[in-house]
């Protein structure tokens, strides 16, 4: 299976050695910041015209950029350009790696007056002059050697003494036979006047092959996996292939302390504690099962330069005093929790919500969390199943507390959730078959609800995540050669849409 740097490789490496040979400078501007790599390419307009027409000649795509828009790249133009240079691979009509699996190559202009190279937007860094430019260092990346802006080095540098980002999935088979009569016996001794309306809500327990699409995704668009970790009850899963071998599997029991009611049935009370997975990194991302990568992401779409992690909210607000009961859901009665005891301890009004989609989170936050909060685990560490007690500890909670303390920022991410039970919620679905610039970078198949029409609904949904999170590769879709020349003839008019 590709990764995104098994694509951008042999890419990378040409453009290196094209640039080299016909006597180009080209940079390495950004190797952190981005899934896709930048590139400064410094040279005259024959320079460019003969990477251009490499390009053509190997099927390379290329496309400008104005803002994140896709617009047709103008060799011609001889002022500063953004591009993506990628190849698109496709399998059963569906791109696997394409554009957003791509190299930025920014053309710079130069400015003889100043004796500077600038570029179209500002990354890293903007415009150097040549004197700067002939004294970088070098360095070795994804197949080539080539100097670095100073700016990209000591970003990097920074974010390499945090290390890769571990992943941390919470799993149950729900089919086990010895899992369900652990299950049933704690039913008969459970607090049911406490429980919260989902609280033995079959879903939550489905397994289907959604952790395999889960793990599948994330090798294949996370730029900057470390470790994955599977939390689970006494179980091995063994739909995962030959991926188990990629995985460490961590047991409830080697996290939870002794104080702990086991064995749990509680998603509140394994979340609680993942951050005692030993080894675990300090940057690490909490996933359901059912949470996947869509396309191309790195590190920094999870945590800034400054080591702050990111938070993704949700369009939906809760009001801190509502009332609970046997029709509360588990998420919002641990909301009322959450609200409460924030504003008790920290005097924090936390009203937000936030997407079902990973949550980044800093180990020594939630070491800390659990010092300043302890009120959080008492109530919660003791409940069997979901409980009007609850708190969302490493959900909700802890998004808010770090907030309050500084350790996170708001970010924004292109996401998509598919409810199963909803059938206005999949009308979408087909979102997840355009090509990668276009669909969500993440994305969740949430069964909220068990019922026969949504396990049709949620077959359906799977048969098309199917076809985006294959184990094949695709293969290189060759370049549709442009049709310019009559067009006003045809009676087209405008700008010819570029080849994507």
């Amino acid at each position: 299976m590709k990764t995104v740097r098994d694509v951008q490789r042999p890419l990378f490496a040409a453009i290196a050695q094209v640039s080299k040979k016909i006597g180009a400078k080209i940079y390495l501007a950004d190797y952190v910041m981005s899934p896709r790599p930048t590139i400064w390419f410094c040279g005259t307009a024959a320079h460019k015209s003969q990477l251009v027409a490499f390009f053509k000649q190997k099927g390379i795509r290329i496309f400008a950029l104005k803002g994140r828009q896709r617009i047709h790249f103008d060799p011609r133009n001889h002022a500063a350009t953004h591009t993506i240079v990628y190849q698109k691979h496709v399998h059963s009509g569906v791109v696997i790696h394409g554009a957003a699996s791509g190299i930025e190559v920014v053309f710079c202009k130069f400015e003889k007056t100043t004796d500077r190279w600038m570029t179209y937007r500002a990354g890293v860094e903007s415009s150097a002059n040549t004197t700067y430019l002939s004294a970088l260092p070098e360095i070795d990346f994804l197949g080539a050697r080539l100097p670095v802006l100073r700016n990209a080095k000591a970003v990097a540098e920074q974010r390499n003494k945090w290390g890769k980002v571990d992943l941390v999935y919470t799993w149950v088979n729900g089919e086990d036979i010895a899992w369900q009569e652990r299950r049933r016996q704690a039913e008969g001794g459970s607090q049911k006047e406490s429980n919260t309306l989902d609280s033995s809500q079959s879903a939550r327990y489905i397994s289907d092959c959604d952790l395999l699409f889960a793990v599948r995704s994330a090798i294949r668009y996370f730029t900057d996996i470390g470790k994955i970790y599977v939390v689970t009850d006494q179980q091995t899963p063994q739909i995962l292939g030959p991926l188990l071998d990629r995985v460490t599997v961590v047991d409830h029991r080697d996290i939870f302390p002794e104080d702990v009611s086991t064995p749990t049935f509680n998603s509140h009370v394994i979340g609680a504690y993942v951050h005692r997975i030993q080894g675990l990194s300090e940057r690490y991302l909490h996933l359901n099962d059912d949470i996947c990568f869509g396309s191309a992401l790195c590190a920094a779409d999870f945590f800034d330069e400054y080591g702050r992690n990111h938070q993704f909210l949700s369009t939906a607000v809760s009001l801190p005093f509502e009332a609970k009961g046997k029709h509360t859901v588990a998420v919002n009665a641990a909301g009322v929790n959450n609200r409460r005891l924030l504003q008790e301890k920290l005097k924090v009004f936390a009203f937000r919500k936030f997407q079902h989609a990973a949550l980044p989170t800093l180990r020594s936050v939630m070491f800390q969390m659990e010092q300043d909060l302890p009120e959080a685990w008492a109530a919660t560490r003791c409940n069997r199943f979901r409980s009007l007690k609850d708190y969302s500890i490493a959900g909700a909670l802890y998004q808010q507390y770090a907030a309050a303390k500084g350790c996170a920022v708001s970010a924004s991410i292109r996401y998509a959730y598919f409810d199963t039970k909803n059938a206005d919620s999949l009308k979408g679905v087909k979102v997840l078959l355009q090509d990668d610039w276009r669909r969500p970078q993440m994305f969740c198949v949430n069964d909220t609800l068990t019922t026969e029409k949504s396990r049709g609904n949620k077959h359906s949904v799977i048969s098309t995540v199917e076809l985006l999170l294959t184990k094949e590769d695709g293969s290189v879709e060759p370049l549709n050669r442009p049709i310019i020349k009559f067009r006003s003839l045809w009676g087209l008019r405008g700008k010819r849409v570029v080849d994507i």
